[in-house]
């Protein structure tokens, strides 16, 4: 019996062992999964048209002379003042390069540049300590060319065109502060400078941008005037920070990185 016993059990177990294999040779062997590309991050694309707003500081000096008396000349020392206005643009990007164009037009703040008078052979031409020579910038117009290298949402560029302003002059009576002799002009001149945007949103972009202006000399006559009518001409230099909003109304291939 204990044999009988021993020999099914032997047979049992090896039974059971040959169904194990025979079932594991049965499995598929599992397949082999290539890891997924790594997803690409766009990069910010400058391409659009915008619009936006722009205030800061302005500093500007005019010269000239009085063109009736050679040798009296016109000048006022450097005023700083307030600036602001809007201006809208449109530019497209191709890699780092971004190329624009831009217009705009700024108010200037009210106050005068002004020059203590020193006679003849002098900055300004008036009566030595008794009279002033004043003048001051109303308003900038602009339109000009901008060349940008962009790095995702960063961007620093160039810029350079034509600019228009209206400009005003006058003299006064240092002791009373009457003005006299009024007289102004639109003078078309340049601009050259440089600025940074930023975008941080997609449409949403800030930025601090930086001009130089010179405008060409115009002669200010002032009515029933002789002695007084003079030559001008004006510098200036601006620092405004922006805020502007963009679209891009033909986006084009996303630049990607990894």
């Amino acid at each position: 019996m204990k044999a009988l016993i021993k020999s099914i059990v032997t047979a049992t177990v090896a039974s059971l062992a040959f169904a194990g294999a025979a079932a594991a040779a049965d499995l598929a062997a599992r397949p082999y999964t290539k890891a997924p590309p790594p997803v690409a991050a766009a990069i910010y694309d400058w391409s659009g048209i915008y619009v936006g707003g722009a205030a800061g500081g302005i500093w500007n000096t005019t010269n000239g002379d009085f063109y009736n008396f050679p040798g009296f000349g016109w000048r006022t020392d450097s005023h700083s003042d307030w600036t602001a206005g809007g201006f809208a643009g449109i530019q497209k990007q191709w890699n780092h390069v971004v190329f624009g164009v831009e217009g705009g037009w700024n108010a200037v703040g009210n106050g005068w540049g002004s020059t203590i008078a020193n006679g003849i052979a002098g900055p300004c031409g008036f009566v030595a300590g008794i009279q002033s020579c004043q003048a001051r910038i109303r308003d900038i117009g602009y339109i000009g060319g901008r060349l940008g290298w962009a790095w995702d949402r960063w961007m620093v560029y160039g810029q350079g065109g034509f600019a228009r302003a209206h400009i005003e002059s006058q003299g006064l009576i240092n002791a009373t502060g009457l003005a006299f002799s009024p007289a102004s002009a639109d003078h078309n001149g340049w601009y050259a400078g440089a600025g940074f945007d930023y975008a941080v949103l997609d449409y949403l972009i800030l930025g601090v941008d930086y001009k130089h202006y010179e405008f060409d000399t115009v002669q200010h006559n002032c009515a029933g005037c002789f002695a007084d009518n003079r030559n001008v001409n004006a510098k200036a230099d601006s620092v405004m920070g922006r805020i502007s909003f963009k679209f891009n109304p033909w986006p084009g291939a996303v630049v990607a990185r990894y």
